[in-house]
């Protein structure tokens, strides 16, 4: 298949576009845009083109009415969709002839949305699922192509989750390609379970030491991976008289760093933190 991809994360692209070309088909082409800023945290557009693999052209657009010409260009049987901070409208949706083949981090219906990581990690969930679906004119409620999720026992920090998520894409991604080529339709989403995961409230920015332990240890977690939007960026706290946005934090003194008490008696070891 000829698959062009919508995508606005460097290391996405640097991961699927090979993965797609790895399995026979063609990668024609990468259609993104500026988005919000920092919605993905501070990464240039220009870093998409040292992450584009040989030959493969980078067209931008400037609004979403631009995303439907540009993709014609590309003359695409297909679309593939993962990390895109803008909605794709439909009449780009129509381009090609099999649809846009989205990668949703997320058990759908479950975490529809802009935020799905920042939510599971909120939330305590032991896993981090992972959809293929169809898209559609709503938001993440195209029919379900493929899915799978993996646990997040031992991804703690910002990268280890994140590397939890290539590895579903890269994983799932060669069956699902496969369905799509192969004609199946998807199954249609249930509404039962469903919920949406936006962004998180402006008063989750600030770390809430009354809380358990454990539940400060995970919002520590989601800002990680959070998608952001208004210039808002948590968690931050008071550390030693300087006002910190806390990036890394253990439940056990196993690496040291700064205690914190927190509501329920409990410690909770700040390791890594950034003055803002």
């Amino acid at each position: 298949m000829r698959i062009a991809l919508f995508t606005r994360i460097p290391a996405l692209l640097a991961r699927v576009a090979p993965a797609i070309a790895a399995l026979g088909h063609d990668v024609v082409g990468v259609v993104t845009t500026e988005g919000p800023a920092g919605r993905y945290g501070h990464v240039p557009l220009s870093s998409l083109l040292d992450a584009r693999p040989d030959g493969v052209d980078v067209l931008v657009a400037d609004n979403a009415r631009r995303f439907a010409p540009l993709l014609a260009a590309l003359e695409p049987d297909l679309a593939v969709c993962g990390g895109f901070p803008v909605r794709i409208p439909a009449d780009a949706i129509a381009v090609p002839r099999l649809g846009i083949l989205n990668g949703h981090p997320s058990p759908l219906p479950r975490y529809r949305g802009p935020n799905p990581i920042g939510w599971a990690i909120r939330n305590g969930d032991s896993e981090l699922g992972f959809t293929f679906h169809f898209m559609d004119a709503q938001i993440d409620t195209g029919p379900i192509v493929l899915q799978g999720a993996a646990s997040l026992a031992e991804a703690d920090g910002g990268e280890e989750i994140l590397g939890v998520l290539g590895r579903l894409w890269t994983s799932l991604l060669p069956e699902a390609l496969a369905r799509v080529e192969a004609g199946e339709p998807g199954s249609l989403q249930s509404e039962d379970g469903a919920s949406y995961a936006g962004f998180f409230e402006p008063e989750f920015a600030e770390l809430d030491r009354t809380r358990p332990a454990a539940e400060v240890h995970r919002q520590v977690r989601s800002w990680l991976v959070a998608a952001m939007r208004d210039g808002v960026h948590g968690p931050l706290t008071e550390l030693d008289g300087e006002r910190v946005r806390v990036l890394r934090t253990r439940l056990d003194d196993r690496d040291g760093g700064t205690p914190i008490e927190c509501g329920d008696g409990r410690l909770l070891w700040v390791l890594e933190t950034e003055p803002v």
